[in-house]
């Protein structure tokens, strides 16, 4: 069969890999020039920083040993504590294993992409129906697979959706020259209360290799309450109001700040309890965090259920 796979997300690679190892002619059809989705890696001066998916957990046998097998050598653990706002100073989840990708998170999507027919810059305004196959971008399929949001995929089908299912997060990324502060010895830290703008904050020095010497480099994701009331504003704002926060609360000294990069994800993650799809028409799939949350694990793990939905038809 010949099958597109619209997004080059993590499971949307996951799903075209095995679909292409059982004999299947595949295509993945992605609209931006990168690869990985929320999995995401920037150039920020002379560091490299994830403002996408800050760091994965490997609890899953299965997956464990398919990242392994990718990544090689460039999988890294994080051992420094994430810290807890509410009781001030516990440690979050103590004990569990956080990974990252030593050259970028994004690399994820890169190596799960060789040897695939990946066209990146294609936008596929809609999929239509071309008797017993789909047209998308000029070209027919006869099974075609999703890993957008669901919003998006139901744009791309016509379909009206009434509810979003997913809560935005507003990102900046904040260099200081000076060599790290913060709170010593910790990664991050988190309030998962909602009540406080400044939801996340991770300190990028913690990753080999990933922060210039004698600068530090903070990663702010503002709560979803925060980042619904400011999505729409001029990004200058929110991460101007982001940054004067974490000096506040962290007491970090402003004559010392360097760049700044803003990003917004207005589908960061999935809401909890959050309606799934049904009734596709026939032909289509969708996979990632449309039908599952949004970890690395669980959307890999949808991408392969996916990939045996239409292999089992």
């Amino acid at each position: 069969m010949k099958i597109g796979v619209i997004g080059a997300g993590i499971s949307g690679l996951v799903c075209a890999r095995a679909l292409q190892k059982a004999g299947h002619e595949v295509t993945v059809l992605e609209k931006s020039r990168s690869l990985g989705g929320r999995c995401a890696t920037r150039r920020f001066g002379d560091h490299v920083v994830d403002h996408g998916v800050q760091y994965f957990t490997l609890r899953d046998p299965q997956v464990r040993r398919e990242v392994e097998a990718v990544t090689g050598a460039d999988l890294h653990k994080i051992t420094a504590p994430i810290l807890q706002a509410e009781p001030k100073g516990a440690v979050y989840r103590e004990g569990e294993e956080r990974f990252y990708l030593r050259s970028g998170n994004n690399r994820l999507g890169r190596l799960l992409a060789d040897k695939l027919e990946v066209l990146t810059e294609m936008e596929v305004p809609r999929l239509e129906k071309s008797w017993r196959k789909w047209k998308a971008a000029g070209r027919e399929f006869d099974a075609v697979v999703s890993c957008a949001p669901w919003p998006q995929t139901a744009a791309l089908l016509g379909i009206k959706v009434t509810e979003a299912g997913y809560e935005p997060c507003l990102t900046a990324l904040l260099e200081y020259l000076v060599g790290r502060v913060g709170e010593a010895g910790a990664y991050a830290r988190i309030d998962a209360s909602g009540n406080d703008p400044l939801a996340w904050i991770a300190c990028e020095n913690v990753k080999t290799g990933r922060v210039a010497e004698g600068c530090t480099v903070y990663v702010i994701q503002a709560s979803p309450e925060y980042s619904r009331q400011h999505i729409e504003q001029n990004p200058e704002y929110w991460a101007s109001d982001l940054q004067v926060l974490l000096e506040k609360a962290w007491n970090l000294d402003p004559s010392k700040r360097g760049s700044v990069f803003a990003h917004r994800w207005r589908y960061a993650r999935r809401r909890e309890n959050a309606p799934v799809p049904k009734d596709l028409p026939k032909g289509i799939f969708v996979c990632g965090d449309s039908i599952t949350d949004s970890r690395l694990e669980s959307v890999w793990k949808s991408g392969l259920a996916s990939a045996n939905q239409i292999l089992n038809r």
